[in-house]
Formats: C-alpha cells, sequence, structure tokens
C-alpha cells in the first residue's frame, strides 16, 4: 500500500478581529498535498442552524481513485479561536467544534489530534506536535494564540469510487454587529486531480425569520439559488469600511420558514462561501440616539434583532413596533400608513392568506411585545 497525507483543511487563514468580535471556526474543503490522480466527482455541503449559537456541518463526498488502492494521512485542520472568546482545549480538543466523526466506505474512522504552530507540521512520516500542556499555556497568555489544531486519522481509499462523509458540530462566530457568520472555504477544491468539482450542491438552513447575506463571491445573482419554503431574495451593492473602500454585491435571503440551495456542475469556485445575519437594527439604523424613528429607521427581520430596537419616538412609531411581528408573516393593514411603512422594508412580502393572531406569535415576539 502506498503511504500519502491528505488534508482536510478547516481554516486556510485567521481572520483578526477587535475585542467586540468572536473568531471561533471556518469550514473548508478535503485537500490532497501530494496525490493529484483522484479526482471529486460529487460533494453535497449541508449547513443547518441547530439553535442561536450552533450549527451541524455535514460533508458528502464521492471521491475517484483511478489507481491501486492507497492508504492515506488524512488531517482536519482548525485555527484557535482569537478575539472575545476562551481559546483554550476543551478535554484536548478544539473548544468551538464538537462532535466530530468521519466515515469512508461505510466504517467510521478513529482520529487523533496535534497541536502543531506551522503548516510544515508533518515531515519523514510523524507529526511536530506540542504536548497538550503546552498548547494550554499558549492560550492561556495571549487572545490569539499562536498555534492550531489538526485532527488526523488513517484511512484506505479503494480503486474505483470511494464516499467519505465528515460531520460536525460548529459553535458559530459573532460580534456586536453580527447575530452570527461563518467562512468556508471553496476554492481549494481546485487541488483535486479535476481540478473541480464534477457535482456541487450547497444547502443552507439558518432557521425561520431570517435575513442571510451572502457575499457573490462564487455566483453571479441570488437567482442562481434555489428558494425552498417562504423566502424572499434581493441583490444588494455594499461599500466595503476601511480607507480604500469597494463595492462588492451580495444576496439578501429572507427566509420566513425553509432553506436554500446552490447547485452547479464543473464547479470551479474561485470565491469562498460567507454568510451572515447582520444584527439588522444596529447594523444598518444605528443613529446614535435612544429612539425608533419610523420616518428614519427601518426595523430587522429576524426576531433575534427585536430586542436591539429603541423605544418608539411617537405614535406612529410605537404602533409599526406593535405589528412588526404580523408585517414579518406578511399582513396587508388596513391602515395605509402602516401598509406604507412596511412595503418600503426589503424584506417585506404581502400574504393574501395570512390573518394576525396573537397567539400564534412566538414566544419571544410575544414577550418583546409586552414591553412596549
Amino acid at each position: 500500500m502506498k503511504s500519502l497525507i491528505v488534508f482536510l483543511f478547516l481554516l486556510a487563514s485567521l481572520p483578526c478581529f477587535s475585542n467586540d468580535g468572536a473568531y471561533r471556526v471556518n469550514g473548508n474543503q478535503l485537500i490532497p498535498v501530494y496525490e493529484t490522480d483522484i479526482s471529486v466527482k460529487k460533494e453535497i455541503l449541508t449547513i443547518k442552524r441547530i439553535n442561536e449559537r450552533f450549527a451541524t456541518i455535514t460533508v458528502n463526498y464521492e471521491f475517484f481513485n483511478p489507481g491501486k488502492g492507497k492508504e492515506l494521512i488524512v488531517g482536519f485542520e482548525a485555527y484557535t479561536p482569537s478575539g472575545d472568546v476562551d481559546p483554550s482545549p476543551v478535554n484536548g480538543h478544539h473548544p468551538y467544534i464538537s462532535k466530530f466523526t468521519v466515515n469512508l466506505n461505510g466504517l467510521e474512522i478513529p482520529y487523533k489530534l496535534a497541536y502543531v504552530k506551522d503548516s510544515l507540521y508533518y515531515k519523514n512520516g510523524k507529526f511536530k506536535s506540542l504536548t497538550l500542556a503546552q498548547a494550554q499555556a499558549m492560550a492561556e497568555e495571549t487572545d490569539y494564540p499562536e498555534f492550531f489544531y489538526v485532527y488526523h486519522f488513517k484511512a484506505a481509499f479503494k480503486e474505483g469510487l470511494n464516499t467519505l462523509v465528515h460531520t460536525y458540530i460548529v459553535e458559530l462566530s459573532s460580534s456586536i454587529t453580527d447575530n452570527y457568520y461563518l467562512n468556508y472555504i471553496l476554492s481549494a477544491a481546485g487541488r483535486w486531480a479535476n481540478r473541480q468539482i464534477d457535482d456541487f450542491t450547497l444547502n443552507i438552513d439558518m432557521g425561520d425569520f431570517q435575513d442571510l447575506n451572502i457575499s457573490n463571491s462564487f455566483f453571479r445573482r441570488y437567482n442562481e439559488w434555489e428558494l425552498k419554503g417562504n423566502v424572499k431574495a434581493i441583490q444588494e451593492r455594499v461599500e466595503s469600511e476601511g480607507e480604500n473602500r469597494k463595492y462588492y454585491s451580495v444576496s439578501r435571503f429572507f427566509i420566513e420558514k425553509g432553506s436554500i440551495s446552490f447547485s452547479k456542475k464543473n464547479f470551479k469556485p474561485t470565491g469562498e462561501l460567507l454568510l451572515v445575519e447582520h444584527n439588522g437594527y444596529y447594523y444598518r439604523w444605528n443613529n446614535g440616539d435612544d429612539l425608533f424613528d419610523s420616518k428614519r429607521d427601518g426595523l430587522p427581520y429576524p426576531i433575534e434583532s427585536q430586542d436591539a430596537v429603541k423605544r418608539p419616538a411617537d405614535e406612529l412609531s410605537r404602533r409599526i413596533l406593535k405589528n412588526l411581528p404580523f408585517a414579518r408573516r406578511g399582513y396587508i393593514f388596513k391602515a395605509p400608513e402602516l401598509q406604507s411603512y412596511f412595503e418600503k422594508q426589503p424584506w417585506y412580502r404581502k400574504n393574501e392568506q395570512y390573518q394576525p393572531v396573537l397567539e400564534n406569535l412566538t414566544a419571544e415576539e410575544k414577550k418583546w411585545l409586552s414591553t412596549l
């Protein structure tokens, strides 16, 4: 059997954040370091948010090995968290990755962990690893420890078609202006023999009442996505921050209940997946005062952003806030001043079948309404 090493990179680079942000984890592709004749026939990447803080990531691969069977060392890299988080290992594992599993051709594969300081950590058949005690000490000294994790395991790729499934749970990154965000490196798929993914599918389900922003980095427009359920999509041109400001395109998906999917044959990604749900009120309408003024301010679609909304400036503003939960569901208001306001919100979509019933709102919405 020929021995090779292949790396499943969770991260390509470590972002830097100020103390008001918490970078926890990214995702990435399975990347060959030495092997060049194995190709990616199919990949189904599924990201599903299971509560406010956590998401499951499931990747189903089909690889084709044209040669004889090979024993490979497969590695999964995960950078240490940084910013307003505790970067220390938990039971020796990455603190924001749990329930890591690998299944190759129907067999579950056991794994080990290494703590490494640079990309040249595998040499002469061995991992150049810190001890767990050394890694813990580094994590206690700074918010930006200079080591990362490698989950590694031995696997046998047979001749022909191989199926590999790996799953894990991540705690999503966040900041003052973002309810959550997640990066996932797609372009690394070009490292395989066919320099592409022959059949690629990306499924994203982040829950109900979401305002999901995805940079148009590996696709051109939102209409390349399949909308499943009650979903509205729009295109936006966004200006970046900093001295050298640039404009870039973002697709916004207002998901009342449902999910979105992107599929592409002969997929050759040149950009990466970045999905974000901003805390809409803080991100878009933070005007520096303590009032919500309907003549000036918009309102967020996600229920989890409603607590950032300030107290109403006048009676019309108060009435608009009291009707926000019903507008989320597409209610058509009889009062023209209410209908006019909500029709200006990018997320609003009329639903002629919807009738407002207070008891059918979520517990979070009813609690919020009681404070107005």
